[in-house]
């Protein structure tokens, strides 16, 4: 960093941290802010941190004043999978907004991964660093021919002198040579160059050559590199070397003419291959004639080679001409030329074979015999045409074909036909065999009259009938096949002809996809609202929705026609047939768990190949309360009422339809409602209202009343009025017994209602 830097960066520890896989490593980072402003600085790690420690990049962003410091600490982790070796990765310093000139600022840092064999290094226990370093990530290239060349430093920071050496334990001799350096090459060197020597606090090099042999296959290598101390045997100081050799793809190929020059029989070649290169090659072989017109047929011994590096081998290949026509007659032949071609499967370079050339040598003398026969054959030919363009039959039909073998259904059949001599017919009957059979019979007279009429689309030229795009009534999905009568005037049929078999391909029903409800979960009252897409909406006439609970039962069932779906919320797909509905509205009122299906119903009647499946969604229960409980007016939990006193109750509920409420002692009642009392000395107490929803859970709400005697108050029977709910001259079920209602006393208070609420 240059001291004119307004910002110091102090990292420790500084150089090459090491660890085990899985271990987590601290990088303590000091900013001192040297410059003359207040100065926002980010403190983060590149991208090459990212790939090493499989985490986002270490970021912390801080604010200093000038000479102001401030110490960050980052955790390295290093992956439980790393593999051995150096790893480089780089702290930036930045501050854009303040000191753009002089940031952002690499301090270039190494992670050094270690073999879990490795001996725990203690502080006077020696050290060796490889130069250049390497890791799975950025392995060293080997280039074939050139050494690749290893610098390894040791560092003695034992008190004694020690002696070193290099080994490779995993390594063949033959792929690398050690060199330590001569007597007296380095300061502290006391001798020979089998080994290292070096004096206390001191370090020196020993250099590794890595020559691979010249068959080695293509690939990444990785191998260890043990230091061996004299003077502590017992130390296992490792580290690993990746090393990446690059493939090479080259192949030695030859086309040997085996029989090159054929009269009746095949060419023969030979195609050496040979794989001088480092890789695996597996090739394709094939042939082709350098003309407009393939005119040979080209047979391999074996069409793909798989061959590893160093091996060779041979593959035969005939070439037999297909067409004898192009033999010719006499001369020196005819020379095909033609071109072999190989291809490597997975896209390697391959080289291009030279062109060969197959001679065809002329037919022998006595095929020139065959060939005026030939000619003679020809002749007789010509003149049986001339003599049937004379005198041809006098009545037949021609080219009576459909005008397409396959059509969509709702498209009609079209037919064309020919009839030569036809003024002998008065009629034609036209059957059609299939799904929807018919006959009809066609006069010729009104074929010929109307011009206009698509139907009659036919015309007379030289005694010849033709009908093109004939209309006929197969329209319906299936298979048909369609039979011409010519009829004379006295219906005696003189020709039939039968068409070919035209099929009528149904259009596809329609089918229901992506069903998708604006939310899972529902509170009663809530609307649902379905969205879904419907391929194929031609023939949809209608969308069944039905709504099933938990036990299968249907709760609600819905058929929406298709003008109402296209009104309200559906739309097609731009430059798509798809029709596309969102946010329907769906009528379900009670709480519960629900299925809900989606039913196209096409106008063929027929069901969807593809039946859409349901959607579950959950309406959650309203939550019953108790929203006004009322004795005269008022809710005090506890009341003084007077004998004979009418006193009016007042109740209002919210909860789900089927919520039941009771008010004990008198019955179920319903959820709003008002009941007048006239005070007993018999009057319940205390008087409970409940409120049990269809889980059983319960909300309570009541009163305390205590009842003062009045000596004036004209008695009142005490069970029959008080229930309305009981029959005539029943008691009441929580009428005390004679004598067990203690006497009120005036002066006690009313004890206040325990909370009632479940």
């Amino acid at each position: 960093m240059s001291g004119s830097s307004p910002l110091k960066v102090i990292i420790n520890p500084p150089g090459v941290q090491a660890g085990m896989p899985g271990e987590v490593l601290d990088l303590h980072v000091v900013v001192i802010n040297q410059g003359t402003q207040n100065a926002i600085i980010d403190i983060f790690t590149d991208e090459t941190f990212q790939v090493f420690t499989q985490l986002p990049s270490a970021a912390e962003r801080v604010a200093l004043a000038p000479q102001q410091s401030i110490e960050v600490s980052f955790q390295v982790p290093i992956p439980v999978d790393a593999l051995p070796g150096t790893y480089d990765y780089n702290i930036i310093v930045d501050a854009p907004q303040h000191y753009p000139a002089d940031t952002p600022i690499q301090f270039p840092q190494q992670i050094k991964v270690l073999l879990k064999e490795q001996t725990l290094i203690r502080e006077y226990d020696s050290t060796f660093a490889l130069q250049p370093t390497s890791n799975p990530i950025q392995p060293l290239t080997f280039q074939a021919g050139v050494p690749l060349p290893l610098a390894i430093t040791v560092n003695n920071r034992s008190r004694r002198v020690d002696s070193f050496r290099i080994t490779c334990p995993d390594l063949d001799e033959e792929w690398f040579t050690i060199r330590y350096p001569n007597v007296g090459e380095n300061a502290g060197l006391s001798s020979g160059a089998t080994r290292l020597e070096l004096n206390p606090d001191l370090t020196g090099q020993i250099w590794v050559d890595f020559n691979p042999p010249a068959d080695v296959l293509a690939g990444s290598y990785s191998f260890t590199i043990r230091l061996h101390s004299e003077n502590s045997p017992e130390l296992v100081m490792l580290d690993a070397i990746y090393i990446q050799v690059p493939p090479v793809y080259r192949l030695a190929l030859k086309l040997h003419t085996i029989l090159g020059q054929i009269r009746r029989t095949s060419g023969k070649y030979q195609i050496d291959i040979a794989n001088h290169g480092n890789t695996l090659r597996q090739l394709s072989l094939s042939a082709k004639t350098r003309a407009e017109e393939e005119i040979c047929a080209y047979t391999f011994s074996a069409d793909r080679v798989k061959l590893l590096p160093g091996k060779s081998t041979i593959v035969d290949l005939t070439v037999q001409p297909r067409k004898r026509s192009k033999q010719p007659l006499f001369g020196s032949g005819l020379s095909i030329n033609f071109q072999v071609d190989l291809e490597d499967i997975e896209q390697l370079p391959v080289d291009t074979l030279p062109h060969q050339t197959l001679v065809w040598q002329a037919r022998p003398w006595w095929q020139f015999w065959l060939l005026l026969l030939i000619i003679l054959g020809i002749l007789g030919g010509l003149g049986l045409l001339a003599w049937i363009l004379l005198y041809p039959h006098p009545l037949k039909v021609e080219n009576f074909s459909p005008e397409s073998r396959k059509i969509a259904e709702g498209d009609r059949v079209l037919l064309n036909w020919e009839i030569h001599n036809f003024q002998q017919i008065q009629n034609i009957k036209l059957s059609t065999k299939g799904p929807v059979p018919k006959e009809r019979e066609l006069k010729i007279s009104e074929l010929l009259g109307d011009k206009d009429n698509p139907e009659t689309a036919c015309n007379e030229q030289n005694k010849v009938l033709s009908c093109r795009n004939f209309k006929t009534e197969a329209k319906e999905p299936g298979k048909y096949t369609f039979e011409l009568k010519l009829l004379d005037r006295d219906n005696k049929v003189l020709a039939t002809q039968i068409s070919e078999e035209v099929e009528v391909v149904a259009s596809p029903e329609p089918e229901i996809k992506d069903i998708k409800p604006d939310k899972p979960t529902y509170n009663s009252g809530d609307k649902i609202k379905l969205s879904w897409l419907i391929q194929y909406p031609e023939k949809l006439t209608a969308v069944k929705i039905v709504a099933k609970t938990e036990d299968g039962k249907i709760a609600n069932e819905k058929t929406i026609d298709r003008n109402i779906l296209i009104k309200d919320t559906c739309k097609v797909e731009p430059q798509k047939t798809n029709l596309i509905c969102q946010n329907f509205p769906i009528d379900i009122n009670l709480a519960g768990k629900y299925q809900l299906e989606l039913i196209p119903i096409s106008s063929s009647k027929k069901v969807s190949p593809t039946p859409p499946q349901p959607i579950k969604i959950e309406i959650a229960a309203k939550q019953s309360k108790i929203v006004s409980f009322t004795l005269n007016g008022t809710d005090a939990e506890s009341r003084i009422v007077s004998e004979g006193e009418n006193i009016t109750l007042t109740w209002k509920v919210d909860g789900e339809e089927n919520v039941q409420v009771e008010l004990v002692p008198f019955g179920t009642v319903e959820k709003t409602g008002t009941k007048q009392i006239q005070v007993t000395t018999a009057l319940p107490n205390p008087i409970i209202l409940t409120v049990t929803d269809k889980d059983g859970k319960k909300v309570t709400k009541g009163f305390s009343i205590k009842v003062e005697s009045n000596p004036t108050a004209t008695p009142t029977p005490s069970a029959p009025s008080l229930d309305p709910f009981n029959a005539p001259n029943q008691p009441s079920p929580i009428s005390p017994p004679p004598g067990s209602q203690p006497k009120p006393n005036p002066s006690s208070k009313p004890k206040p209602v325990e909370d009632l609420r479940i």
